[in-house]
């Protein structure tokens, strides 16, 4: 576990609400859900399946070819420019800790389709995980270290995790964090609907309602988010970074531990290492998919801590795999600035503690928990109480 308080100073994101942190911003105060019926995706998408699916967006050089590079390099883009806008500079050494479940599967799915369509060579750069931060670190002439993580559905907090230890440790000056889970196909989409927890026929408020009665799982979303972390003094900060921590319940390749004592660990863990006491939590960003398993998980976390009002953002962004953990962190930042946090509308009884409208906030202490396949966990603790105040 690691403890040493670390700055956001900057945020990036693409979404299926569009391109940027505004239209991501609009589209979760509005209320709307980002998922759509799509219908002629080809392959073997279900017709008319609910799907919170990056749109195509404007052409990037030296960004890479497909959705996901582009969308990438989108994110990382934005979060550096506001970053900069904040006064942050970059040190010596800044890194970059890439997350992902898959990379890019549309590119593979093209490079074996329709191998005509695209350059060998190229397709093979392109695929791999490593090229999108390659790209990213050339583009910006960064040179500290540079690293893929992947822990399932819990890999953007892991990366965080990743980043506050290479802060730590010396072997960055400056950490850029970021996730990409973009182009998904029909394949993709049917292998993990077999599973139970990924439904595609019904819309997000009928299937995802963490913390209610009457949740199914969770309608599939695509998304790029970027994270700078910083010490610089310089640095007008959206929120701080107090502590991580990362753990493992040792049971099942895609089942939660009922008995949740491992994630009870990780979560007291990270509170210790932030010198924070449990009631001291007002906000637990939960993992929130939906399904039985993570909503009895989620339970226990919050019913864990004192006071803290719980939410989860899967409903309105759909469950967008390794990325959605770093959104979930993108939207926590942005909401200590904007002085209030929107969250899903309740559709059902649900816990009484659950964030039933928009929160009004723009300090306090949030806890987020990931958890991933393989028994992943992981948690972190911020800090808002640095934030400059509400928006205008």
């Amino acid at each position: 576990m690691y403890s040493t308080s670390i700055s956001i100073a900057g945020i990036g994101a693409v979404t299926g609400y569009g391109w940027g942190i505004d239209t991501m911003w609009d589209g979760l105060s509005s209320g709307r859900p980002a998922a759509q019926q799509w219908y002629e995706l080809g392959g073997r998408f279900p017709e008319g399946c609910w799907f919170a699916r990056v749109p195509e967006g404007p052409e990037r050089e030296n960004s890479g070819t497909s959705r996901y590079a582009q969308a990438y390099a989108a994110a990382v883009d934005e979060a550096l420019e506001d970053a900069r806008n904040s006064g942050w500079e970059p040190g010596e050494r800044v890194a970059i800790v890439h997350s992902t479940t898959r990379a890019d599967l549309e590119l593979m799915r093209t490079r074996y389709l329709a191998p005509e369509s695209v350059s060998p060579r190229r397709s093979y750069v392109e695929q791999a995980w490593t090229t999108p931060p390659g790209m990213a670190m050339m583009r910006h002439q960064f040179t500290g270290p540079s690293m893929v993580v992947s822990a399932a559905c819990s890999s953007g907090l892991h990366a965080l995790a990743v980043a506050q230890r290479l802060l730590d440790c010396g072997d960055a000056t400056d950490v850029v964090v970021t996730a990409a889970d973009i182009g998904f196909d029909g394949e993709e989409m049917t292998l993990f609907a077999s599973l139970g927890p990924l439904i595609h026929d019904a819309p997000p408020e009928a299937v995802c309602r963490p913390f209610q009665e009457g949740s199914r799982g969770f309608v599939l979303g695509e998304a790029a988010a970027a994270v700078v972390l910083s010490r610089s003094s310089t640095a007008h900060p959206y929120a701080r970074l107090l502590s991580s921590t990362l753990g493992n319940d040792a049971y099942h390749p895609v089942a939660i531990k009922p008995d949740h004592v491992q994630m009870l660990r990780v979560v007291d863990d990270a509170l210790a290492a932030a010198g924070t006491e449990r009631s001291a939590v007002e906000y637990y960003s939960a993992h929130g998919t939906g399904t039985e398993e993570c909503n009895q998980a989620d339970t226990a976390v919050l019913d864990h801590l004192d006071q803290a009002a719980g939410y989860g953002l899967k409903p309105l962004l759909g469950h967008t795999m390794g990325a959605a953990p770093l959104m979930d962190t993108v939207v926590m930042a942005a909401s200590y600035r904007a002085g209030r946090l929107p969250v899903p509308k309740p559709v059902s009884n649900g816990h009484p503690r659950l964030a039933r409208d928009v929160i009004e906030r723009d300090s306090g202490v949030t806890l987020q928990l990931g958890i991933g396949f393989g028994g992943n966990i992981s948690a972190a603790v911020f800090d808002g109480s640095t934030a400059p105040g509400r928006a205008a």
